[in-house]
Formats: structure tokens, C-alpha cells, sequence
């Protein structure tokens, strides 16, 4: 069995459960199984009975031809005599030399590894990665502290803080936000949301961080009332220069680093010549910080848009696409979405079919997870905005009257905001007349529950 779908006994309670039970994980031939290796979520089942949620013991096959790495894995608790351990795991081994061409046949496919523990299995793979066993311990450090910070009652999060301030760090607050992403209870979410708070604004990284918030609130404040008047590459710079701290340039520059071009720093490097003394200093000091922090920024562009081509490469090449999207779905952002654009748009262009088929699969499931995680109002929003003509538009919100609710409504005018702006004022004359609509049923509806 390398993968199958199987009813198995739970190993907490005994009851027959089913799980999907994966016996070869080749990342050769699909990579996103070294993904799921690494998250935990391979071969887990959970019981409805007890409640069990967690890995099932099964042997293991792992391989990496990249790294030409070949693992074996035995737990020791299934208790699986020496010769039909052998014999199982020479099977998955001759299956990842039938999948093999003959010259990709290589000598280290005769010298299998094998590993004692999942968790030996695990860092035998990261270390092929490049991360180093400290790397590794940190990581899972800071877990076993997010674990014991969702066990402390709500009124004990403070005290929590001042035990381990020193340990509430990027990472730590990187990891409390992919899970509170990745979280579909909404009670977990709650739960979890309540104590990134406390920790925001009780630890010294939270304190910080809400320090660069509020810094970059007031950057956004001065280029809107900047922009009122005139935003031109001198008020800009005027207001680079009387900027009051270095996290305020800091907020600046990502909010402009567009506009901070050759130019920009050609009149900032005359405003130094023209300088003397302390100001001299205070101005090459500036230059200095803009263009660190505007080095850093394009550094993580270009390695975000890196991710995003890898994590797009990942679900082209994954057997199961929908299954590659959910687990890459906290990974997914704008600049993933204009990756995917940019490659559907080449695909158009030179009528590559296979490729155009793939990538359409791809941003389908990815929109219907993005549908399916707004609220229902928003929903009904995206379904009236789709159709072509007032009356089909009218004629389904009269069909579904109970479906208006304030997601709709606010939506609804906030479409109308949109299209006066753009100048489209019969387009958003429209839509107001359909918010009227909208509204005198929510205020019907109302009513007739009071």
C-alpha cells in the first residue's frame, strides 16, 4: 500500500476509523508530500469516537532525488516481524526504482537509511535542506511555548509575558499568525485572537511593534493630507527630511518606495551639499537609512516573488490540486495572485494548453476558497456584481430578500464610492438604487423580527 484510503482501528479507543494512509512519500514524483511530511499532517486521522486527532504509525518510505536521499522508517510500537519489515519496505523501494528512468538509477537507492523515530526521519530531511539541528530545536522551542501559551487561562497571558518576554520574538509572533490563519474554529480563533492582543500589548516585541504601527498610521496621515495639495517628488522629500524619528522614515519608505527612485535621491544628495555641520550629518545619516531600508524591501520582494514561483511550481507539480492549494493556502497573497496572473497570461499567449488547463484549475480552487471563507453577505454581494444588467440584479435580490444583511449593504456601497470615483456615475447610480432596494428589505426584515 503506498497510499490508500483504509478503515483502521483508533489507537486511543480502538474504534474503526478512516484515514489515508501514505506508506511513500517520493517528493520526486510529487513535491508537496515533503510539505506535509514536515507540517505533521501526514498520515493523521482523528476519531470521532474519542476525539483522537494525531499520526498514525505506519512504515515509511521516504525519497529525495534532488538531495538523493532514500529513508526507511519502521515504527517500533506496530510490532512488524524482521522479515515482513523487509519485505514491505523492498516493495515501496522497487516502486521508486520502477518510477525512476534507467539513468536516474543511482547507487544510493541500494543503500537505503533508516531512521528509529518519525521525528529522526523528520530532521534527516531538514538537514538536507540546509537547516541546522540548532535551527531545528529553536523552532520547535518556540512551539513547545505557543503550545504552553494556548494552555494559560485568559487572566494569566500578563504574567505569561513577563516569565518569557525575552522569548516573544518575530518568529514567535510569525507562528501565533500562520496558525491564527490557518484556524477554521471560530472559537479557536477567538481564543487564540484574545492573547495576541495581551502579548501586543504586554511584551516588549508587541510594544515595538505597535510603536511601527502607529508610526506608519502617521506616515499614512501626512502623504493623504500631502497628496490633497500636491505630492511631488520635493514635498515628498521636504517630508523624508522633517520626518521626527527613524521609525517614521522607516514607515515612509515602504509606503513610497515606488517613488524613491534615481531622482529622488539625485535632490537628496544636493539638499547634503548644500548643507553644513549638523545638518550635513543628519542629512548623509537619512540617505544612509532610506536606502538600507529601501535595499531590504526590494531584497524581500525578490525573494517573496521566488517564493511564490516555487509555491506555484509545487501545486502545478502536486498529483492532487486541490489538496496542494488547502495546504498552501496561508502561503497565498497578492503577489502569489499576480504570480499566478502573470503565468496564465503567458500561457494564453503562447496557447499552451496543458499548461493553460493547469494553471485555470489552480486559480479556480483558490477562488473557491476564497469565496467560501468570506461571510454569506459578501457572498451574495460577489453574485449580484457578477451580473450583467439591473434587472437580472434586481430580480435575485428580490428572490433572496433574507440573504441582505450589513456585509451586503456595505459592500453594496462601497461599489457606488468606487464607480463615482472613477467617474462612472451611471454605473454607480445603478447600484445605489439597488442598495435602496437592499436596505428597505433589511429594514422589513428587521421589523418583522422585532
Amino acid at each position: 500500500m503506498v497510499s490508500n484510503a483504509a478503515q483502521i482501528a483508533c489507537p486511543n479507543c480502538g474504534a474503526p476509523i478512516q484515514a489515508n494512509i501514505r506508506q511513500l512519500v517520493d517528493v520526486g514524483q510529487d513535491p508537496s508530500l515533503k510539505g506535509r511530511l514536515l507540517s505533521g499532517s501526514l498520515n493523521r486521522a482523528r476519531c470521532s469516537v474519542c476525539g483522537f486527532d494525531g499520526a498514525i504509525a505506519t512504515p515509511l518510505v521516504y525519497h529525495d532525488p534532488e538531495h538523493e536521499l532514500l529513508l526507511t522508517y519502521v515504527p517500533v510500537e506496530i510490532n512488524l516481524k524482521k522479515d515482513e519489515q523487509e519485505r514491505l519496505i523492498g516493495q515501496l523501494i522497487n516502486r521508486v526504482m520502477d518510477q525512476l528512468p534507467p539513468e536516474q538509477r543511482k547507487a544510493y537507492l541500494l543503500q537505503p537509511q533508516a531512521v528509529l523515530t518519525m521525528q529522526g526521519l523528520v530532521d534527516r530531511v531538514l538537514k538536507e535542506e540546509g537547516i541546522s539541528k540548532e535551527e531545528i530545536e529553536a523552532q520547535q522551542a518556540k512551539m513547545r511555548l505557543f503550545e504552553e501559551l494556548l494552555r494559560v487561562p485568559e487572566d494569566s497571558v500578563a504574567q505569561f509575558v513577563k516569565e518569557h518576554d525575552e522569548d516573544l520574538d518575530a518568529a514567535f509572533f510569525q507562528l501565533i499568525s500562520l496558525t491564527l490563519q490557518a484556524t477554521r474554529d471560530p472559537r479557536a480563533q477567538e481564543a487564540m485572537g484574545g492573547r495576541l492582543q495581551t502579548l501586543l500589548e504586554e511584551s516588549s516585541f508587541g510594544k515595538r511593534l505597535q510603536q511601527q504601527e502607529n508610526e506608519l498610521q502617521a506616515a499614512t496621515e501626512s502623504l493623504r493630507a500631502l497628496s490633497e495639495e500636491k505630492l511631488t517628488r520635493e514635498s515628498l522629500l521636504d517630508l523624508f527630511i522633517h520626518a521626527p524619528s527613524e521609525d517614521r522614515i522607516t514607515a515612509l519608505t515602504n509606503l513610497t518606495r515606488p517613488a524613491l527612485d534615481y531622482e529622488f535621491f539625485e535632490m537628496l544628495t544636493k539638499r547634503i551639499e548644500q548643507a553644513e555641520g549638523d545638518e550635513k550629518s543628519r542629512l548623509e545619516k537619512l540617505r544612509t537609512h532610506v536606502l538600507e531600508v529601501t535595499e531590504e524591501i526590494d531584497n524581500i520582494q525578490k525573494a517573496r516573488a521566488a517564493q511564490s514561483a516555487s509555491l506555484l511550481k509545487t501545486m502545478l507539480e502536486a498529483e492532487n490540486t486541490e489538496e496542494a492549494v488547502q495546504q498552501a493556502l496561508p502561503l497565498i497573497d497578492e503577489l502569489f495572485l499576480g504570480t499566478l496572473e502573470a503565468n496564465l497570461r503567458v500561457a494564453r499567449e503562447r496557447n499552451d494548453q496543458e499548461m493553460l488547463s493547469r494553471l485555470e484549475a489552480i486559480n479556480q480552487v483558490i477562488q473557491d476558497q476564497i469565496k467560501a471563507s468570506m461571510p454569506a453577505g459578501l457572498q451574495f454581494a460577489q453574485e449580484l456584481l457578477a451580473l450583467s444588467s439591473e434587472e437580472e440584479r434586481t430580480a435575485l435580490l428580490e428572490q433572496h430578500q433574507d440573504r441582505v444583511d450589513d456585509d451586503l449593504l456595505n459592500t453594496l456601497m462601497s461599489s457606488v464610492q468606487q464607480l463615482e470615483q472613477s467617474g462612472q456615475q451611471a454605473g454607480a447610480d445603478e447600484l445605489r438604487r439597488l442598495y435602496k432596494q437592499a436596505l428597505r428589505f433589511k429594514m422589513k426584515t428587521s421589523m418583522g423580527a422585532a
